[in-house]
């Protein structure tokens, strides 16, 4: 029997700054993005479910309790994103002081593997379930290597996945849990590295598998938020709207990620609502089409800028909160795009946003390209957060990339625009009563 401790190390929600950190920590607004962060670890939770029976696992997110490191373990699982890989390297470097095998996988890991493994024992490289089975049988015959890597990235049948192992998050009160239904997206964004960890081709659980997994935790935690963590989650319609269907009546509330082609698919969004749909994340990444130019390798998100205003419209008269998220200070962007953007936030209602600056992550061509031109300020992985700008402007000095910022999210969290926004979500949550009467005589629901 093997004792192993599957842990999430610390991060940071809003970045280093202090003053945009104390504003967003206490903004009623950024409620929703606080939801959105507080969700377990899905990669330990999936890879905790290959383990043999007789393994003994603890669940550790640092972000909640403190690690005990005086708890004696056989191996150590360390999952990671960016920001947290310094933290998870101290953690390794810990229990390996103590004879502790440890192991790291996640986005991070994948992206740059010969780092991890200087301060790692084994380290995975790629989807955890391809690389399972050498890894088991390698540490079985005492013949473990440093790296594994998936050479067929992008091709694990999702169908082949074990559920999740939920039972673990018992001791956590999480306001939301997250269910990943797809792999793999085609857009290939400059300042994602998804395309590069899962591969292009978009890959799917079936629905049996889903439906499984949405009821142990309605089991495990009835009523609890839950998140469909994919890149995109509607993209294949037909299989999309046979799972809204088995979800009707099941009595969730959940929230998903995807793209502003939703709105051409009336059949789709009724059946949204009538499945629970809370509110959806859209990348927008900007209100300027010089700077969404090139930012993705078909411009698929410049082509549809010109419909934002009516999708957002047809979306949220559904009674479906559309939470936007956005990128400030591209090459393309001056001084200019703080007040375009918070216009643009506030004369479409959107209920929930979220704004960032460019961040050169490891794996993305951004960082390639930012790197040539000799642009990159920072290497402490602990202030890619998002938040904190760790780049040189183009149209822009740094100080005023900040301070537009800051001043951006504060026009967006004024008294008046609070209630005014209070006022449309009220308007939103009559709305979406006459589809959820079809299930619900009382027709609950609504915005919570």
């Amino acid at each position: 029997m093997m004792k192993v401790a599957l842990i999430s190390p610390k991060g940071n929600m809003f970045g280093k700054n202090n003053r945009l950190v104390s504003f967003l920590e206490n903004s009623k607004y950024m409620e929703s993005f606080k939801t959105l962060w507080t969700g377990p670890n899905l990669g330990l939770l999936t890879i905790a479910a290959s383990f043999p029976d007789d393994w003994e696992c603890e669940y550790i997110d640092e972000n909640r309790i403190p690690i005990n490191f005086e708890s004696d373990y056989d191996i150590v699982f360390i999952s990671a994103m960016t920001q947290q890989a310094q933290r998870a390297y101290e953690i390794a470097e810990t229990y390996r002081s103590k004879g502790i095998l440890t192991v790291m996988g996640g986005i991070h890991a994948t992206v740059m593997p010969e780092e991890a493994s200087q301060h790692i024992d084994v380290v995975l490289v790629g989807e955890g379930e391809a690389l399972w089975p050498k890894f088991i049988k390698d540490l079985q015959n005492n013949n473990l290597h440093k790296i594994y890597t998936d050479a067929n990235k992008g091709s694990y049948d999702l169908k082949n996945s074990p559920m999740p192992r939920y039972d673990l998050l018992r001791n956590y009160e999480y306001l939301l849990i997250t269910i990943q239904t797809t792999r793999g997206c085609p857009h290939d964004c400059s300042f994602c590295a998804a395309s590069k960890v899962f591969g292009a081709s978009y890959r799917r659980k079936s629905n049996e598998q889903i439906l499984k997994e949405i009821n142990e935790i309605s089991k495990l935690y009835p009523g609890t938020l839950i998140l469909f963590a994919d890149d995109n989650a509607f993209v294949n319609r037909r299989e999309a709207k046979e799972l809204l269907k088995n979800m009707i009546g099941m009595n969730l509330r959940w929230i998903a990620q995807t793209d502003i082609s939703i709105a051409s698919d009336k059949e789709l969004l009724e059946l949204m609502v009538r499945a629970g749909c809370q509110w959806i994340v859209i990348g927008f990444e900007s209100v300027s089409k010089s700077s969404l130019h090139n930012l993705d390798a078909a411009n698929w998100k410049l082509g549809q800028i010109n419909k934002y205003k009516e999708s957002i419209q047809i979306i949220q008269e559904y009674g479906i909160g559309v939470y936007g998220t956005f990128i400030v200070g591209l090459d393309n962007d001056d001084r200019d795009i703080f007040r375009a953007t918070s216009n643009f936030i506030l004369d479409n209602k959107l209920y929930g946003a979220n704004i960032t600056v460019p961040t050169p992550l490891p794996g993305t061509q951004l960082r390639e390209k930012l790197l040539n031109e000799n642009r990159v300020l920072e290497m402490d992985w602990s202030y890619y957060t998002l938040w904190d700008i760790v780049i040189s402007p183009k149209k822009m000095t740094l100080i005023e990339l900040e301070d537009g910022l800051i001043d951006l999210y504060y026009r967006i969290n004024t008294n008046v625009s609070a209630e005014k926004r209070l006022i449309y979500l009220r308007q939103l949550t009559k709305n979406r009563r006459k589809y959820e009467a079809a299930i619900s005589k009382e027709g609950e629901g609504g915005y919570r």
